[in-house]
Order: structure tokens, then C-alpha cells, then sequence
């Protein structure tokens, strides 16, 4: 089939994709926290597990809606940028290398592992090490990547 070129102008609503805005799982997501798709639905959510795994980037601000349906609210998400997060043992040979968002029983959906715990979501490249318990990670080419999440 053969298609004409356009002849009318069209407005594509363009956006540079920096914060882009998900509609939820019945959750609370807190600002700062990893968010990600869930069970294959499209909603966002903050609890990773193996069928968790298309990784959209870091809640831009808090939303609850832990009291609704899946769908019912809305949630801004950063697809860019450096973001602090919680590591465990963290040292400078940390610096350049890929990190997973971790499994951790804590509830704790801001930390982050240098090492696969199972279910090959990474969220970035290590651009700092503040201490051993906080890293500073590039999730550019990470979020809203879905080849990275299972590469």
C-alpha cells in the first residue's frame, strides 16, 4: 500500500519527554522513589518483581492512590537526570558501573545494588559515591528504555 505525503500541518503536543506522566496501579508513590510498569498493565508502581520490569525512571512527586483503581490518578515521573539513591557497601570502584534497583525485603524502594538480584532492572550508571550508603546514579538511557531493563 502506498501513502500519500501529508498536506496538512498536524501538532504533535511535543514534550522533551524529561517528565512524563503515568497513570497508577492503586499504590502510593512517594517523590524520590523508583517507579516502574506493573504485571504487564502499563500502570506505574514502586514494588519491583520479576513481572515488574519495564523501568520508567523516579517519581517527580508524591501521589496516593492506595484508595482507588488502577487508573484513577496519575503520577509525573523524571526519564533523566542524576538521582541520589541508597546503596549498601558502596566504594569509589562503584563509580561508572551499572546499578539494579534492588529486592530487599525493607519496602525500601530507593536502593539500589551493583549486582542482578534476580529480576534485571537497571536504573543507571554510578556518577558518584557519597558514602557507603548513598550513591548518586545517571538514569538517562535507563528510564523509559525497556531494552536496557532486559539486557
Amino acid at each position: 500500500m502506498a501513502y500519500a505525503a501529508a498536506t496538512t500541518d498536524r501538532d504533535t503536543k511535543y514534550s522533551d519527554g524529561k517528565i512524563i506522566s503515568v497513570k497508577m496501579e492503586a499504590v502510593k508513590i512517594c517523590k524520590g522513589g523508583l517507579v516502574c510498569t506493573g504485571n504487564n498493565t502499563g500502570y506505574a508502581t514502586n514494588t519491583v518483581t520479576a513481572t515488574h520490569s519495564d523501568y520508567l525512571g523516579v517519581a517527580f512527586e508524591t501521589v496516593d492512590n492506595s484508595g482507588g483503581s488502577a487508573g484513577d490518578k496519575s503520577i509525573r515521573i523524571q526519564t533523566y537526570g542524576v538521582h541520589s539513591f541508597v546503596a549498601a557497601s558502596a566504594d569509589q570502584t562503584w563509580v561508572g558501573g551499572e546499578v539494579y534497583w534492588s529486592t530487599g525485603s525493607s519496602g525500601d524502594n530507593v536502593t539500589v545494588v551493583n549486582s542482578d538480584p534476580g529480576v534485571e532492572i537497571k536504573v543507571g550508571r554510578v556518577v558518584e559515591v557519597v558514602s557507603e550508603t548513598e550513591v548518586r546514579v545517571r538514569i538517562d538511557n535507563y528510564a523509559c528504555n525497556y531494552s536496557a531493563s532486559a539486557s
